[in-house]
């Protein structure tokens, strides 16, 4: 019976130690699985979006202002990554730098 619990106590301590690696290897496996959107894409042109907001055309995209980016937008996830998924292109990556023209700033009504 000792020899039982002993076990079980390893197994639980294992378990406890080893999760946050699982879980850190699951994240990194889901980023892996989504591909970036890019700008010549069909779903990229619907939503007008581009990776440098800096580049946005204003004359073609005339609600872009200054400072706007994926970055503080309500659809993209929160993170500090480089590319980060958005629910307007489900499955994909957005350039955190990027913008389109449904942009809406985080935290607005």
């Amino acid at each position: 019976m000792n020899t039982r619990r002993t076990t079980l106590r390893s197994l639980l301590a294992g378990i406890s130690l080893g999760w946050p690696l699982l879980r850190t290897a699951v994240a990194a496996n889901q980023d892996a699985a989504r591909s970036l959107l890019l700008e010549d894409e069909p779903a990229a042109k619907a939503i007008g979006y581009v990776a440098a907001a800096a580049k946005v055309n204003t004359a073609v995209s005339p609600t872009y202002r200054r400072g706007q980016s994926c970055t503080t937008c309500v659809f993209v996830e929160r993170s500090t990554a480089k590319q980060r998924g958005c629910t307007l292109v489900p499955g994909r990556l957005v350039m955190a730098a990027g913008w389109c023209k449904l942009w809406k700033l985080t935290g607005s009504p």
